[in-house]
């Protein structure tokens, strides 16, 4: 089994508490918590990291890396983490749907990104395992391999990848490339969406030792973001933001804050020692739909390395060293969720920390 690489990880989830009475006519409104762990319907923390949510007929799944009774360091993970998957009606209650995929996969599995395949009506994931693994599922939460071991046109090992369609149905991977020094590149999906064409999109990105990368589209621009490498780390990493008229360019480095988690506006991107705003490592783009407004709401989700209970405080990552700490376990760290916030030029604004917002929902 491939294990990933030294700068790996890439990670989502919070806890979401408490609806009341929305502003708005129809409205459900929930608080996002970021101080403490989510716990599902029987009390225990939700065990799934480093994934996404999708809404789907109202319906929200939470995809993510399931840790078991893990510890560290990440070399000695032989088959965890696998992927798990919860669902909700109100992002409250989180329901355990048991493991992903139908039958077993030895081995890890990590960052998982699903998306909806409204062509052919099936729920489409993507999984790392050294490369790329593909799945699909008819509801959502059973899913069957379709494809073991795809690389890209590079070859090699990724490192953090997400999916992206566009409105006229072309499917893209954004990945960061290990063997080419951890640089990002964009490559076209085959119309099934479940293998790249092996097509460059647009060459790669300036950034070298970077990784998780998200693309999104918003008001007709699209968007691209990513952060320094950090391998379970307790610092976390920045949020760079590229931005760009079409999928194949030209991409544009974000001006006057650059990394929008970085505490130095200006910097082109955060270093592995330079402070940023919130300590956490960022993956997953989820789109929520809200009912005060036409736009759904993107939250940028982020794993806080060491943050969990019993952790030890002299360990720097998960990747280096010996972490074992009597009492803690990787599964329980807390996640941090924000909120995309843009200016009147679509500029994505720097990030505060926030121990909890507010999302309405709707009915």
């Amino acid at each position: 089994t491939t294990m990933p690489r030294p700068c790996t990880r890439c990670f989502l989830v919070v806890c979401l508490l408490a609806a009341t009475t929305g502003h708005f006519a129809g409205a459900r409104r929930v608080t996002v918590r970021n101080d403490v762990p989510r716990v599902d319907v029987h009390g225990n923390v939700v065990d799934a990291h480093s994934g996404v949510i999708l809404e789907h007929n109202g319906t929200y799944f939470l995809y993510g890396e399931r840790y078991g009774n893990q510890t560290g360091p990440v070399q000695q993970w032989h088959d965890f983490p696998q992927l798990a998957v919860y669902t909700s009606r109100d992002l409250q209650q989180w329901e355990p749907r048991g493991p992903m995929l139908v039958d077993h996969d030895p081995g890890t599995h990590w960052v998982p990104f699903v998306l909806y395949d409204a062509k052919r009506n099936r729920f489409v994931a993507w999984y790392g395992q050294g490369n790329w693994g593909s799945a699909v599922s008819t509801d959502g939460i059973h899913f069957t391999v379709q494809h073991k071991h795809s690389t890209s046109r590079l070859g090699g090992a990724t490192d953090g990848n997400s999916l992206f369609v566009d409105d006229d149905g072309t499917g893209y991977v954004i990945f960061s490339v290990t063997h080419q020094g951890h640089r990002v590149s964009i490559e076209r999906l085959t119309d099934d969406l479940l293998l790249s064409t092996k097509q460059e999109v647009a060459g790669f990105f300036p950034d070298g030792f970077v990784e998780c990368p998200t693309l999104f589209k918003r008001n007709g621009t699209y968007y691209v973001t990513y952060g320094t490498c950090c391998c379970a780390c307790r610092h976390g990493s920045g949020v760079v933001v590229f931005s760009a008229p079409s999928v194949s360019g030209p991409w544009t480095r974000q001006t006057g804050h650059a990394d929008v988690n970085c505490q130095n506006a200006s910097l082109p991107i955060c270093g592995q020692r330079d402070p940023v705003v919130v300590n956490a490592q960022w993956y997953g783009l989820a789109s929520i739909p809200v009912a005060d407004s036409a736009e759904p709401a993107l939250l940028l989700m982020g794993n806080r390395w060491l943050s969990g209970p019993h952790n030890n405080p002299q360990c720097a990552d998960l990747c280096h060293g010996t972490c074992d700490q009597p009492g803690y376990l990787v599964g329980q760290d807390y996640q941090y969720w924000t909120r995309l916030e843009f200016g009147p030029d679509g500029s994505i604004l720097p990030f505060r920390y926030q121990s909890e917002f507010q999302l309405d929902l709707p009915n």
